[in-house]
């Protein structure tokens, strides 16, 4: 082949490849695509607000149950969430869960599936049982803090077996989180090479794909245990609402057999496809937020988050925007690594998921914390964090330097970090 018949080729190529790329620039920025994204976002936004009804009541979609632990996904998945003062009324619904695996972390019991569930079906299908928070206290340094101890008052189908772990685990906003898909493995695995030359061990949670029954990497979660923003909200259906989808068409149910069979249902899956790709669409493009105005006292802050190490693992420079967001204007540091860490022995809670164990947990986003705690929302996976500083008394294991650099700080640069925190 002639150097000349190769350039034109060479040049044909480069000129389709442009004309490809205008062509997409066209159709992403074109009113119709805008008002697509803008219609399943709607849509979205109607599924989160959705009330699920046993079958067959008329004041809300049906298909939940026949065990649940809410009515819908605002029951949980709100600013300001705080299990400190919860209704001691069992029959209330409350931001929080108690999940169960066995030891090895691979299956949730075999009569109670993922989580104890508060709620049956009146007349027909009891609880599968209830508990409540018994508030304990620990020592760190000067501070007296709490964290609570599930305490299960009852069982209806029999006991927990000896190796089965309990955790609790707190509902939290879900603004900002849904850009977590867009992170790479490249991405990733160039943090974890970061973190070994900083003598940590941040590592990445190899979970199954239960869709695609492949080997994925663990994004969403407080142990970083599911693969997508997708998979996140089809289990939390089945585990919270007890409605069943095209990933998950098993209905959860403690009962007998018999039992379960005779119980009012839909008759086929209970949530399309089409509507979690509406609620993910939803989540994945929350209202934009504007950049903070300069501020002399959050920028000492930022200092001081760099100075201490917080920023190791709360990275200010991993951005992630959402893939129907075109004004990339209003992206914002999620101030995560997406990583599991050993957070040590005061954050364990006895229970694994594929390669996080008890001590470890990902690192959770700080993007969207304002409004949380403005709220009076609380912080770590069992919200036993008050306030920004007991968050800090918390960390241990390889956050241990972090919490005694803050504790070497003064009382005026203990405040501007946590105002910096506050802000994000």
């Amino acid at each position: 082949m002639t150097s000349w018949l190769l350039d034109k080729i060479t040049k044909q190529t480069v000129q389709r490849i442009a004309g490809i790329r205008l062509l997409l620039i066209a159709v992403l920025s074109s009113p119709f695509w805008t008002h697509a994204s803008s219609d399943l976002k709607a849509q979205g936004a109607e599924v989160f607000q959705s009330r699920w009804v046993i079958p067959f009541l008329s004041s809300g979609s049906w298909g939940r149950g026949p065990h649940s632990n809410a009515e819908s996904c605002t029951d949980c998945h709100k600013p300001g969430t705080n299990p400190f003062h919860p209704d001691k009324n069992v029959d209330e619904i409350q931001p929080f869960v108690l999940k169960i695996r066995n030891y090895n972390g691979t299956n949730g019991h075999k009569y109670y599936g993922n989580e104890i569930s508060r709620f049956g079906i009146t007349g027909k299908l009891a609880a599968e049982g209830a508990f409540i928070l018994d508030w304990q206290k620990s020592k760190i340094g000067p501070y007296v803090i709490r964290y609570p101890s599930p305490q299960i008052t009852n069982l209806t189908f029999g006991p927990l077996e000896s190796g089965d772990a309990l955790s609790i685990r707190l509902g939290r906003d879900l603004n900002g989180i849904g850009t977590l898909d867009s992170i790479t493995a490249s991405q990733l695995q160039e943090l974890v090479n970061e973190q070994k030359k900083l003598g940590l061990n941040g590592r990445i949670n190899y979970v199954l794909n239960p869709i695609t029954k492949t080997k994925s990497i663990g994004r969403y979660g407080y142990k970083a245990s599911s693969p997508s923003l997708f998979d996140q909200i089809s289990k939390a259906f089945r585990d919270e609402l007890g409605v069943t989808s095209d990933a998950y068409p098993i209905n959860p149910c403690a009962a007998k057999p018999d039992v379960c069979s005779s119980l009012n249902t839909v008759g086929s899956l209970e949530i399309s496809k089409d509507k979690i790709i509406a609620l993910t669409t939803f989540i994945r493009n929350p209202k934009p937020q504007n950049p903070p105005e300069p501020d002399k006292r959050r920028s000492a802050g930022e200092d001081l988050f760099a100075k201490i190490g917080c920023n190791r693992c709360h990275r200010s420079d991993l951005y992630a925007a959402s893939q129907y967001q075109a004004d990339t204007k209003y992206d914002r540091p999620l101030y995560t690594d997406l990583l599991i860490h050993d957070m040590g022995i005061g954050l364990a809670d006895g229970m694994k998921e594929f390669l996080a164990g008890p001590q470890d947990w990902r690192t959770p986003p700080l993007s969207g914390i304002k409004k949380h705690l403005n709220l009076g929302g609380t912080l770590l996976h069992d919200g036993r964090a008050q306030s920004i500083q007991e968050a800090i008394l918390w960390h241990d294991g390889e956050a241990k330097d972090v919490r005694a650099n803050y504790l070497s700080l003064n009382e005026d640069q203990k405040l501007l970090l946590e105002y910096f925190i506050e802000q994000l």
